[in-house]
């Protein structure tokens, strides 16, 4: 009797830890939605490969470093970056267009989604950490590849090719 109410209290803490996570996590995914980062051009690293540098907004630091990678595809996307020499504007500039494939970009967002395809598999240099109020402001360099980006959008018919007018 007394193993079996200790393994229930186990399995009660172990869950309630996963809730605790999951909530945190909601958070850190609610942000991106919200567009509470920020992007900045660093340099081009050819290919079409480009380094931006990402400032994510989290209370716990650990998940903003998390939504980094997700920011930057987010960024590049529906936002577009700015910064010393450069400037680019969203790939899909039609508001429009977001809702019309909003399934689509539900499940390319997902945890460990297609998005991941398009970034480089470790984060370039070290992170900086701005405390801003209650939140953390964390800033990333992360590479993303925004030619097969574009290439896999066109093929799936989010965007138009670039010579869809001639």
């Amino acid at each position: 009797m007394k193993k079996l109410f200790a393994l229930l209290a186990v399995l009660l803490c172990v869950s309630m830890i996963a809730v605790a996570g999951n909530r945190k996590h909601k958070k850190a995914e609610i942000d991106t939605r919200n567009y509470r980062y920020d992007l900045e051009y660093v340099k081009t690293s050819g290919n079409g490969m480009v380094n931006v540098k990402v400032w994510s907004y989290s209370r716990r630091p650990s998940i903003a470093i998390e939504q980094c990678k997700k920011n930057a595809v987010h960024g590049v996307l529906f936002k577009g970056y700015s910064g010393e020499g450069a400037t680019q504007p969203p790939l899909i500039r039609d508001a429009a267009d977001i809702t019309t494939h909003a399934e689509f970009f539900e499940t390319f967002f997902a945890d460990g989604g297609d998005y991941m395809r398009y970034v480089s598999n470790s984060i370039v240099g070290t992170s900086e950490t701005i405390k801003v109020g209650k939140d953390h402001k964390m800033g990333v360099v992360v590479s993303v590849n925004i030619r097969q980006l574009r290439r896999d959008l066109e093929t799936a018919g989010i965007l138009r090719s670039l010579s869809h007018g001639f």
